[in-house]
């Protein structure tokens, strides 16, 4: 069996992958289970797109996020290769904007959301309350802010960043839900699902660690049913769960092949996962 992992070179090293330590520790047990494991590392060489064309691997894994990584499975799967998780999934999901109304179209619940290219136009949305904006593309929290008036969106967003055609690059705005700083997050390795709470924003080593926490049925359910609408296999969900007791949560955040972080079982579940997958035998 052939495994390839479709990895970014790092910025720290423009030759290498830089590889995560649930990446390597999952790589490393497929190899002890006998597979072929390859890393192709998009923007270290130059890919002749003839080559990937006919696929020489049972199953590739799209680990990066990163746009050249996206393109590549794209012209993988026209070639009829099995990639998880999918081009079509994966670049749904890194759409903050698309993803959550493809949620709440499917009966999952999302806080209220606006998107805009304006930022002076989220105004009157702050006079019922905070607001989180946050970029359409993004992840690791990088360029969310809290935002509590308009005082504060003037500050915060003062220069409205344009992208290279010269139209501001989209916001996006979702409903403050007050949740005493909790970040409830749920991790997905085809049908096994784990749990764990993290504050936010993390501070120290041991909050992106985070504390397992027991799973409710309703929000493994809900985090369930968010694979399966984007046609994720791989991937994370953020829940808030208000402190208001009303048993309401909401999915703010969805990761197609996350890091993984806190969860010791991560390796050993992708291994076997991806060798099952590999062998056409798990879907």
């Amino acid at each position: 069996m052939r495994i390839a992992f479709l990895l970014q070179a790092s910025k720290a090293d423009r030759h290498g992958p830089g590889l995560a330590r649930v990446t390597a520790d999952t790589i490393a047990r497929l190899r002890e289970r006998g597979a072929q494991v390859d890393v192709m590392v998009a923007g270290a060489q130059v890919l002749e797109m003839a080559a990937l064309a006919r696929p020489q691997h049972d199953l590739y894994v799209l680990k990066s996020k990163a746009p050249l990584t996206h393109s590549l499975a794209g012209v993988l799967e026209v070639a009829g290769a099995s990639v998880v998780n999918t081009f079509s999934a994966s670049t749904l999901t890194w759409d903050k904007i698309a993803t959550t109304q493809a949620l709440a179209a499917a009966g999952v619940p999302v806080p209220a959301s606006w998107a805009t290219g304006r930022a002076a136009a989220l105004r009157p949305l702050l006079i019922t309350g905070p607001l989180w904006v946050k970029p359409q593309h993004g992840k690791s929290g990088r360029g969310v802010r809290r935002v509590e008036g308009p005082a504060g969106l003037d500050a915060s967003l003062a220069d409205e960043p344009l992208d290279p055609y010269g139209f501001p690059l989209p916001l996006f705005a979702q409903r403050d839900v007050a949740s005493g700083g909790l970040d409830f997050k749920v991790y997905v390795v085809g049908d096994r699902v784990w749990s764990i709470v993290k504050p936010w924003p993390p501070r120290t080593p041991h909050d992106k660690i985070g504390t397992s926490v027991p799973l409710q049925p309703v929000i493994r359910e809900a985090a369930l049913a968010t694979g399966h609408t984007l046609g994720l296999e791989l991937y994370g969900v953020d829940f808030l769960l208000p402190q208001d007791g009303s048993g309401e949560f909401y999915v703010v955040d969805v990761n197609a092949f996350p890091g993984y972080n806190g969860l010791a079982e991560a390796p050993a579940a992708l291994a076997d996962y991806l060798y099952q997958r590999g062998r056409g035998q798990w879907r």
